[in-house]
């Protein structure tokens, strides 16, 4: 009886010291480290995942929208404080969710929306309403599949395991060790070296752009009413609210305006970029500025693909921005020469958007 309680106090202990090195190897929840690279094992954790991030208090500035505005990241914004909340497909049902989580509490002073022609058209929301709602409060169910997704992943790749014992490296928890990517501290995306090649010698294209991104007739009602929400929120939290659309590969933009066979689904991008909608954004109170038609499209470095822009081309929409007067007027302490010199040091390395390191 003795010796069978010793075996089960030995079984005990084994299975404790594996559940603690699986949770250690799996990282589930991230790391405090400043230089951490994250990434949830599956993306509709990615809102939970960043509101835990977010700072308490002291905000200055939130940025909420697609992965198109991943890449963003708290340097260019000094001095003022900034988290980006983006990175993902969402709709702005969605949107207006994710801007009433992240305002309930923490209070920041502006919230820039990603506000692209594509929002305002039912088929992204009928493309992406399912497989990008967020999954909230289920901590216990995502600590559970997060260690099954590492011991998949880790019989799949077995070097997954040595790296997440042994290797010290930015990237924490198995999606981000096995893709090499993730999300920052200040939630910018940092894009993987393969990810970023592959994406530029297929998919700096026109046709990638209409095939990712779906068109439409005309803006719907429906999309816009979301919109309103967001900015009746922001009336009543007292937060200054900011829209930008961010640009498109030259391609791109040539092919919404000029191919005759996409005409009819170039019509809710031609009702996005006219001065009634731009009207109608600042009757909401939203300060809306558009870059869709910018120099920025010329230039493939400052994309990763025909849509998402990257580190570069972050930092020279940063340029271009506190180039215009309103903007320059809601945040007057970013200085442009600090900006160029951000600029600068991307431009000189070999590869971009692949620093890693502190926001």
């Amino acid at each position: 009886m003795r010796r069978a309680n010793c075996y089960l106090v030995v079984i005990l202990a084994l299975t404790s010291i594996a559940g603690a090195v699986l949770f250690f190897a799996a990282r589930p929840f991230g790391s405090t480290s400043s230089d951490a690279i994250f990434l949830p094992f599956d993306l509709r954790y990615n809102g939970a995942y960043k509101l835990h991030s977010l700072p308490s208090h002291g905000l200055d500035i939130l940025w909420i929208g697609s992965s198109r505005a991943a890449t963003f990241r708290s340097n260019a914004f000094q001095p003022y404080s900034f988290y980006n909340m983006s990175f993902t497909a969402w709709t702005t049902d969605q949107i207006a969710d994710v801007f009433e989580r992240a305002t309930r509490d923490t209070k920041p002073r502006v919230v820039i929306l990603s506000l692209d022609y594509f929002l305002f058209t039912d088929a992204w929301e009928q493309a992406n309403a399912g497989s990008r709602t967020m999954i909230y409060g289920q901590t216990w169910t995502y600590l559970r599949s997060s260690i099954a997704d590492f011991l998949q992943t880790a019989l799949k790749h077995p070097r997954i395991l040595q790296k997440a014992l042994f290797e010290a490296g930015p990237f924490v928890g198995t999606q981000a060790l096995l893709q090499e990517e993730g999300f920052r501290r200040d939630g910018s995306y940092q894009f993987s070296a393969s990810h970023i090649d592959d994406a530029r010698q297929r998919h700096q294209t026109a046709e990638t752009l209409v095939q990712a991104i779906p068109g439409g007739t005309e803006m719907s009602e429906r999309q816009m009413a979301a919109i309103g929400r967001i900015a009746e929120m922001a009336k009543q939290r007292g937060i200054t609210l900011v829209g930008v659309q961010l640009p498109f590969i030259r391609a791109g933009i040539d092919y919404l305006d000029h191919n005759e066979s996409y005409r009819d689904y170039a019509g809710v991008w031609r009702e996005f970029e006219s001065d009634r909608n731009r009207n109608r954004l600042e009757t909401l109170g939203i300060r809306f500025f558009d870059l869709a038609r910018s120099p920025i499209n010329d230039d493939k470095a400052n994309f990763v693909d025909s849509y998402h822009v990257s580190e570069l081309g972050a930092l020279r929409v940063i340029q271009r921005l506190l180039d215009l007067p309103g903007f320059r007027a809601i945040f007057p302490d970013i200085d442009p020469v600090r900006t160029e010199q951000h600029v600068r040091e991307v431009t000189s390395e070999s590869r971009p958007a692949l620093r890693i390191g502190s926001p």
